[in-house]
């Protein structure tokens, strides 16, 4: 199904607000969704909206609210609530103490699944600052050199200012995503080999199998470490609980930089730039046309979205249109 981004937001926000949530949290969560969809991130786009309405229906409205406030560090609390409206709250204060003292960290307690981290990530970029950021969730993800969940996906986004686009890396730390494993069961789809294990740790591409067992860290024992990182920076540190049950008491960390603390701004972009154009010129290997830097294939994508529109799965589709109009699932 084809669909216009203006048109799809329109859906997407009715199947929100006529799930009761708020109209202004109803707007981030749509905007994140959709901004997943156009960069092509389907795994953390609108196949995420029907869980958003049910566990909202089950939890209600909730607040972010300031547990500690130092200036330039913020320490929130999400209520457990929205975690992609916690997650805009904390771009937002950060952006604007970044700019007032250079710098601003930003630690989320009590919350749940914020989405595609680099879509707060790009803002702050956008915004002529560098930002960190980095979240965890429940146990999906074996460590390595075991085949039982312990840690989360726990992905990391880091976005350097750049133009016509950010430097946006945004990654998570396992071999795939739970949205990934989300869009093979909806597809029919086999996952790829070596990312997971079944319930009894034998290797696995088989979807369902995968969400009984668990997920394995890229990278070896790279990732692994990186994951286990992830997890005490965005729980222990943070305030929330270092081994989350199911969306419940999730942890983001947020660090954003103005480039300026440290010397003259056109200074730090003119370094950017230079990065940049060495990895585009280097040498391509054997079949690749352009080498690219991250994020570029992205926001390439969003454009091409943007003008064209996006490619829905019929089943998706209809699926926000009957959410959209409070018509209940079809039986059988």
């Amino acid at each position: 199904m084809l669909c216009q981004a203006a048109g799809l937001r329109s859906l997407a926000l009715r199947a929100l607000l006529v799930g009761g949530v708020v109209p202004g949290d109803a707007e981030v969560v749509t905007d994140a969704l959709l901004e997943a969809e156009l960069r092509g991130r389907p795994t953390h786009g609108l196949i995420r909206l029907p869980g958003i309405r049910e566990r909202f229906a089950h939890r209600g409205p909730t607040a972010v609210t300031v547990v500690g406030d130092g200036g330039p560090w913020l320490h929130l609390d999400g209520g457990d609530g929205l975690g992609y409206v916690a997650a805009q709250r904390a771009t937002d204060e950060a952006r604007d103490r970044a700019r007032k003292h250079g710098l601003a960290l930003v630690g989320v307690r009590r919350t749940t699944h914020a989405g595609m981290l680099g879509y707060y990530t790009a803002q702050l970029a956008e915004a002529g600052l560098v930002a960190l950021m980095f979240a965890d969730c429940v146990a999906m993800v074996a460590p390595y050199g075991a085949t039982s969940a312990v840690l989360g996906t726990n992905p990391v986004s880091i976005a350097f200012p750049h133009e016509p686009f950010p430097v946006l890396i945004d990654m998570g730390t396992s071999g795939a995503t739970f949205g990934d494993v989300l869009v093979a069961l909806q597809q029919g789809k086999m996952l790829p080999e070596g990312v997971a294990c079944d319930a009894s740790g034998q290797p696995t591409r088989d979807p369902r199998s995968a969400r009984e067992g668990a997920l394995r860290a890229f990278g070896g024992h790279r990732g692994s470490a990186l994951a286990l990182a992830v997890q005490l920076l965005t729980g222990a540190l943070v305030g929330a609980d270092p081994l989350p049950r199911p969306g419940v008491d999730y942890g983001l960390w947020l660090l954003a930089i103005n480039p300026g603390i440290f010397g003259p701004e056109e200074q730090f972009r003119q370094g950017v730039q230079a990065v940049v154009e060495a990895v585009k010129s280097a040498r391509p290997e054997a079949g690749v046309t352009e080498v690219l830097v991250p994020g570029e294939r992205a926001w390439r994508d969003r454009d091409r979205r943007l003008r064209e529109g996006l490619d829905l799965p019929d089943a998706l589709f209809h699926q926000l249109t009957r959410l959209a109009a409070d018509t209940p699932e079809p039986l059988g």
